[in-house]
């Protein structure tokens, strides 16, 4: 059942690893933002990130990596040098896979609805399926979050692609996470979050009335 908000997961991520009234302020930025239209100049890593995705579905992924890293401006030069090192770093690892289309599912919750849209859905040549999740910023995923990310993605997946596995890679690092055994009471802490979550929203929306 559809909940009363609806966020991406990489916004509900950045709530979860939040504490204290910071929380106020992630919360009160992301719901102005989907009020908004969207705009590139907030998306720093879209370009090269839609690169890392036409690479890989044409094959062409280190000619595709490198006409976006030479176009960029300056200011971005040196954070996409990382992300294309790190990419063709881990590449290897995705040798042999073809692109499928992907789609999007989500997480219900009563207070929340957390969004779900893989980067790459690749086929591997064993039949495995893997849905990709890139993380490109310069700071390394905690281990939480990617933690995080997988449950819901795994969750979502029946409607993104049934039988696939969620993966998450931190690209700049070169480290793939993939879903293991679940902590006990993990689900049961994603939904006393997304009672926070909705709280915060709630007093957000009152105060715009």
């Amino acid at each position: 059942m559809p909940s009363q908000f609806e966020i991406t997961l990489n916004g509900f991520v950045d709530f979860l690893r939040t504490r204290g009234a910071a929380r106020v302020d992630v919360v009160t930025r992301q719901l102005t933002q989907y009020t908004e239209p969207y705009s590139p100049a907030r998306d720093f890593y879209r370009r090269i990130l839609n690169a890392i995705v036409s690479g890989r579905r044409t094959g062409t992924d280190e000619e595709t990596l490198r006409a976006v890293l030479e176009a960029a401006p300056q200011y971005k030069k040196a954070h996409y040098q990382q992300v294309v090192d790190g990419w063709l770093a881990v590449l290897p690892q995705f040798t042999g896979t073809r692109c499928l289309r992907v789609h999007t599912g989500r997480w219900h919750n009563p207070s929340v609805t957390v969004r779900a849209t893989p980067h790459l859905l690749l086929a591997r040549p064993d039949g495995r399926k893997e849905a990709l999740w890139l993380y490109l910023k310069a700071d390394p995923l905690p281990a939480g979050d990617a933690e995080a990310m997988l449950y819901l993605a795994g969750a979502a997946m029946p409607e993104i692609f049934a039988g696939a596995e969620p993966v998450v890679v931190d690209v700049r690092r070169q480290k793939i996470w993939c879903r293991g055994e679940e902590t006990e009471g993990f689900g049961v802490w994603l939904e006393s979050e997304a009672n926070g979550y909705k709280f915060l929203a709630e007093k957000w929306e009152d105060a715009r009335a």
